[in-house]
Order: C-alpha cells, then sequence, then structure tokens
C-alpha cells in the first residue's frame, strides 16, 4: 500500500466504515493503530509499524525530519517528540507526514517542501488522507461515495509541458480527492459531528524568505546545512550516504559537501547511473573527477553484502499506481530499492527551486504563449494554477510566479516519486532561505545577485573552487570561478 492512510470519521459515520477498514487491514494489527478523538470523533490510521508512530500528548508521525536550527535529524515520531522539546513544531525539510489533535481541532501537515505526497478527501463527518490518490479514490468506490472526473483537469493535461507533467494545482483528476501543495495543510472541527475538513496555506513569500541582509551570510548557511546535513549522514553508518552523480553542477555542490572531510568521502558511496550512449558525457565527467579527487565509484562492500541490500517490487507496475498515476504523469516504473534501514540516497535535486527553471517568467506570460496555440487548454491551465497560486499568497502576474508554481508542485511530484521505495531520500539543496533569495525583485534584490541562477554556481564555487573549476558535461556550464568569484571571495 502506499506510506500512509488516515480515516477520521464521528461516531455516527464510522460504524459504516469499520468493516471496510477490517479488510483493509487484513488481520495485520502492526499496521493499524486507532484510537478516540474528542467529541465523539475517532481515526483508523495505517501505516508500517502504525503502533509506534504515536506521539505522547495526542498524535501521530511518519518519515524523518531535518531540523537545521538544532542541527538535529528527528527520526519518527519519538525524533519527532524530542525535537518538539527543544523548541521546534514548525513544518521542516525532510520526508514526512504528522497529525495532531486537541478538544477543538485535528490538523494534517507534511514536511515543508512536501516530498511526502499529502492528498485529502472529505464527506461531512468523514476525513480520509494519504500520500497516494489512488488509494483514496479505491476507497472512496468502497464506501459507495462519488467519483467524479474532473474535466478541466483533464483538459489542462493536454498540454505537453513539463510544467503539466504532474498536477497543476490542488485539483486532480478526481474531483473529491486534493492534493494539499507546499505551505498547505488539512484541518477539522471536532466540535461538530457533520463538519467537512478544509485546508488552510501559510503565505509562501513568508514561509520562504532570506534570513539575513547580506548575500554571502545566505550563501554560507545555506553551505553549511548542506555539508552539516550530509556529514550527519555519511558518518552513521558505512556507505549510508549514497551519491548519484551526474556531469551537471547540482549533483556536484552535493560531492563538494562531501569532498569538505575525508572522514565523509571514504564513508560515502559514489554512483553515476547515466552509462547510456546518450549520457556518455556524464560519465566521462564523473571519471575524470573520481580519478582527480581521489573517490572511488561503486560499493566497496563485498558482493554478497550488495545484493542482501537491494530488494526487488514484485509488482512494478501497482507501486506506480498507487504513486503516480493520479498526479505524475511520465510513466516511470521503480523496481527496485534498498532493503536495509540506515541508507541515505541523497541527490541534487532543488537547486531548480532558485536558479530558475520556468525562466522567471508570470503566469499570465505562460498562458499567453500557450493560448496561441491551444486556447482551450490554455483555460483550463490558467484556471487550475491560478487557484494554486492565490492559495499559496502568490498573485499570478508578481514577478516570478511561475517559479512559486514549480515550488508548490513540479519539485514536490517529482522529487517525491522515490517515496513508495524509501522515506530515507535526502535533497539537501532544498534550502528555504535560497529559494525565498532568488524571489527577491527589484531593489529588494542584494546587489552581488545579478540572476538567480547564479546562486548554485556561487554555492559550489565556495564549497569547493576546485571542482567548480572542472569541466562539466555541457560547455556551457563551465567557467564559474572567472564568472562567480566575486561573490564569495
Amino acid at each position: 500500500m502506499s506510506n500512509f492512510l488516515l480515516v477520521v470519521g464521528h461516531s455516527e459515520r464510522f460504524g459504516s466504515l469499520r468493516n471496510i477498514l477490517d479488510e483493509i487491514s487484513n488481520g495485520s494489527q502492526g499496521d493499524r493503530s486507532d484510537g478516540w478523538l474528542a467529541s465523539g470523533w475517532r481515526y483508523s490510521w495505517f501505516s508500517h509499524r502504525a503502533h509506534a508512530d504515536a506521539i505522547g500528548g495526542g498524535g501521530l508521525f511518519t518519515g524523518f525530519a531535518v531540523d537545521d536550527k538544532n542541527q538535529i535529524f528527528a527520526f519518527g515520531s519519538e525524533g519527532w517528540r524530542q525535537q518538539n522539546q527543544l523548541g521546534g513544531g514548525a513544518d521542516l525539510p525532510g520526508c514526512y507526514v504528522r497529525v495532531g489533535w486537541n478538544e477543538g481541532h485535528l490538523t494534517v501537515h507534511g514536511d515543508v517542501f512536501r516530498m511526502m505526497p499529502l492528498f485529502v478527501s472529505t464527506e461531512p463527518g468523514v476525513l480520509l488522507a494519504s500520500d497516494s490518490a489512488y488509494v483514496l479514490m479505491q476507497l472512496r468506490r468502497r464506501l459507495n461515495l462519488p467519483v467524479t472526473l474532473d474535466r478541466t483537469v483533464t483538459e489542462a493535461v493536454l498540454w505537453p509541458n513539463a510544467m503539466a507533467a504532474q498536477l497543476l494545482g490542488s485539483r486532480t483528476l478526481v474531483r473529491e480527492i486534493s492534493y494539499v501543495t507546499v505551505g498547505g495543510h488539512i484541518r477539522l472541527d471536532l466540535r461538530i459531528p457533520n463538519s467537512r475538513a478544509s485546508m488552510s496555506y501559510t503565505d509562501v513569500h513568508t514561509q520562504f524568505s532570506p534570513e539575513g541582509d547580506a548575500y554571502r551570510h545566505e550563501l554560507r548557511t545555506a553551505a553549511v546545512r548542506i555539508a552539516s546535513t550530509v556529514h550527519t549522514v555519511a558518518t552513521s553508518g558505512p556507505e549510508h550516504a549514497r551519491l548519484a552523480l551526474s556531469g551537471g553542477k547540482d549533483s556536484r555542490i552535493c560531492l563538494a559537501a562531501v569532498l569538505l572531510s575525508s572522514q565523509v568521502k571514504h564513508g560515502a558511496v559514489f554512483s553515476c547511473t547515466n552509462t547510456q550512449p546518450q549520457h556518455q558525457r556524464d560519465y566521462e565527467v564523473v571519471q575524470a573527477l573520481a580519478k582527480e579527487f581521489g573517490f572511488d565509484l561503486g560499493s566497496r562492500l563485498p558482493p554478497d553484502h550488495r545484493t542482501r541490500q537491494i530488494r526487488r517490487f514484485p509488482q512494478p507496475f501497482t507501486l506506480w499506481l498507487t504513486d503516480q498515476s493520479l498526479c505524475y504523469y511520465p510513466f516511470k516504473v521503480q523496481s527496485y530499492a534498498l532493503a536495509a534501514p540506515g541508507p541515505f540516497s541523497i541527490a541534487g535535486l532543488g537547486s531548480e527551486l532558485y536558479k530558475g527553471n520556468y525562466e522567471l517568467q508570470t503566469l499570465p506570460q505562460v498562458i499567453s504563449s500557450l493560448a496561441a496555440r491551444m486556447p482551450r487548454v490554455a483555460r483550463a491551465v490558467d484556471e487550475i494554477a491560478t487557484d494554486a497560486l492565490l492559495a499559496a499568497g502568490v498573485q499570478p502576474g508578481e514577478p516570478q510566479s511561475v517559479e512559486w508554481h514549480y515550488l508548490l508542485l513540479r519539485n514536490a511530484l517529482h522529487g517525491g516519486r522515490f517515496v513508495p521505495a524509501t522515506k530515507l531520500g535526502l535533497r539537501p539543496l532544498q534550502q528555504s532561505n535560497l529559494v525565498g533569495l532568488a524571489k527577491l525583485a527589484g531593489t529588494a534584490r542584494f546587489p552581488e545577485l545579478e540572476h538567480p541562477s547564479q546562486i548554485s554556481d556561487d554555492l559550489l564555487a565556495l564549497l569547493n573552487p576546485s571542482l567548480a573549476a572542472r569541466p562539466f558535461d555541457k560547455p556551457g556550464k563551465n567557467g564559474l570561478i572567472t564568472k562567480q568569484g566575486v561573490a564569495v571571495s
């Protein structure tokens, strides 16, 4: 199944849910936890080792969080409880979902970059939430609840563009199921028997903003966090830091953080899976870096140990259905994952958040271009995307509104595809202060920052000038030191 399923119902409705929930759990009590809430409300929670997800005092947590302020990793409910004792509680990077309740309300939050997907479906007196829209759709069918096609969403899907390769907003192909974007959380009023859950949002301008008043400060803060995170993982066990490299910039920033410490370099495992002919340059670049900077490609563990580390999924298509079928449209099937707990898969995903993946456009500019070719599709895209931006506090016509849209949707859904295989996917380049830094416009932008794409270049040059000066997969990426060195000197 998916990573989690939360079913909340008032006692007047919960009786009709009980038999179906019993069938879902199929006698596996370890994967289900039940409890009472306030005013006659009850919940059932499904996850791996569901009882271990309980937080003392009322709540549930599954996954892990990274708390840079307190310099800790919070694993599972116990880790989250301890993190809260240190003054935490806000949404953090990582990959998790947390549920909390009191006498008046129940809330559901996710990690700040939404690496753990969060979908919701609600009826009077019933709340359903999961990381899988497909699970919610099938559960609605079992409960004889409506499952209706959203025709506006189907129209928008016809746009052959990466921006529409996944959901364009909270609306999904099923009208009764919504996606909770970055900055959003679910809220249910427990004081009313027939209440329906609603979604509330934090303004992303507030949630993602620079922490200081100097460009160098922001870069150094991010660099320290990246290096600290990678070091923590790499020193937690042999080959616990598993770094996938390419010939591009993003994974090289992670590599630069690894190379800061000989202990980390010799404890991590490096790989380059781009061995196909069309990616030959990637592999050539990585091989050259490995030789020059003294790290090995591939595991150093014995062959039998490496074999035991891999588990294969007997039904990859079923995994795709529960994970991506209603939210991420390219057909990407994952057939295996790491078997043992501990290893983190480290990837460079995240720098697109602040280097201008959509060319710093506004939504009206994108819609105008699309309308000239596909007017009906443009209207559908505009309607759905505009709603998502406004909910997050972004005006469609403001500078970089489409980059904010990238944060809300594509970064999350494209980056969160690994979750059914492992929650331990680490994306250290996802730094909230750098996102805010890149979105500054006009006189608010720091004078050293000419263009958001400069941020990742300067970050790499700061972490390792020698790596920044070495060739990349494409000639246009070369020469970072001479172009950007002034910013990090």
